[in-house]
């Protein structure tokens, strides 16, 4: 079955952010009805979804998602397209140091705050006529986190062919979460869109994966010059990426093509080594989020450590990974060199310095991330705010 084009999904992507009542919807059906069935000619019980967002206290329920179906005698007949959208509501949920992890309906484990808004609209996903075969699955930001959850649950219960599009989203779920839902939808079916300059696909970070992480449906995008980069995880910019100079969508083979270079192996342990001067920027950020995960390969490849994450504990996600730092200090000096340079590296960013010869205490460590995760968080809001 053949995808959406690059275009046909970012422009999706973004016309559901004006989908907020009954009315705005039919805005949003205007802009599609010659290739879609909307409304009343639809044979959906209801194509305007309902979910829940908000904090803990505060949940209020609103139109966040639509479920269309292609019209017959088009290029769309037998598809339907389910498109939801990033809502500001989730982003404390994602720079929250207290975030915890459940379960997923499929198996593994995700990220509470998306599976949560999930569960609040799932039961309510109307049923599709018999003669769809394909599920096309679409969300930016927020919403893309929304739509892999989305897509893994309707490949498992619908037995349809399910794509998967999402537009500078951040991590879901743990490993076996992120290669179980890669499995399932299949990884051709898959098209992670994001720009390089995007903060939001770096949170939350370890020990989160994306789906999928680099390979075939990886689409990194390259975001040139800009005052702001953080821009560049809204919806206009990645619609002009998907035309390029064009008024057209590219294919997906020419985003590929376009990809930038991104950070080796090699280019990581380079910058761990070095001591030149490094400030906190977008793009320090993107290469120490891939450094934390290229240090914990190494602790938990050679060591065998690994974090017990089940269970109700105390212990905030960054208190594991402060304790999985500071155990590969205790235990191994070929990888104790490296924790040491990677808090070094993150502590220079951050302004804070570092005697020569002092003791890193799990304490120390917890802080430094903590601070991090802070910084990490501030770009993360600054690129909220260009949701759309």
């Amino acid at each position: 079955m053949t995808a959406l084009d690059p275009l046909n999904a970012a422009e999706l992507a973004d016309d559901i952010y004006q989908v907020e009542d009954e009315f705005t919807r039919e805005i949003f059906y205007e802009k599609y009805k010659d290739r879609f069935e909307l409304g009343k000619d639809s044979g959906l019980s209801d194509t305007g979804i309902k979910g829940k967002t908000g904090g803990i206290l505060l949940k209020y329920p609103h139109m966040m998602a639509v479920m269309i179906e292609g019209k017959k005698k088009t290029s769309f007949d037998g598809q339907a397209v389910f498109a939801v959208k990033g809502t500001a509501g989730l982003m404390d949920a994602l720079t929250d140091l207290n975030a915890g992890i459940k379960n997923a309906r499929t198996g593994g484990k995700v990220h509470q705050g998306f599976l949560d808004v999930f569960d609040s609209y799932a039961g309510k996903l109307p049923t599709l006529s018999s003669n769809i075969h394909t599920i096309h699955c679409v969300g930016h930001s927020l919403g893309g986190a929304l739509a892999t959850l989305t897509a893994d649950w309707l490949k498992s219960t619908s037995g349809k062919e399910v794509k998967l599009y999402t537009f500078g989203s951040p991590r879901v779920g743990l490993e076996h979460y992120a290669s179980k839902a890669q499995r399932s939808i299949g990884a051709g079916n898959i098209y992670r869109v994001y720009h390089k300059t995007d903060p939001v696909p770096m949170v939350p970070t370890w020990p989160f994966f994306h789906i999928p992480d680099g390979g075939e449906g990886d689409f990194l995008l390259p975001s040139g010059l800009h005052l702001k980069p953080w821009e560049f995880h809204s919806m206009k910019r990645y619609i002009k990426s998907s035309k390029g100079d064009g008024s057209q969508s590219l294919e997906w083979s020419t985003l590929r093509s376009r990809r930038p270079q991104d950070f080796l192996d090699s280019s990581v342990e380079a910058w761990l080594k070095s001591n030149s001067i490094v400030s906190f920027t977008l793009n320090s950020a993107r290469l120490l989020s891939a450094a934390i995960l290229w240090v914990v390969k190494k602790l938990t490849n050679l060591l065998g450590i690994s974090v017990v994450i089940a269970g109700s504990t105390t212990f905030t996600l960054l208190d594991r990974l402060a304790m999985l730092m500071s155990k590969g200090l205790e235990l191994a000096k070929d990888v104790s060199i490296w924790v040491t340079r990677l808090i070094k590296r993150m502590a220079q960013m951050l302004g804070i310095v570092v005697r020569e010869g002092a003791e890193m205490t799990m304490r120390f460590i917890r802080q430094v991330f903590i601070q991090a995760h802070h910084a990490v968080s501030e770009l993360v809001r600054q690129a909220g705010r260009t949701l759309h």
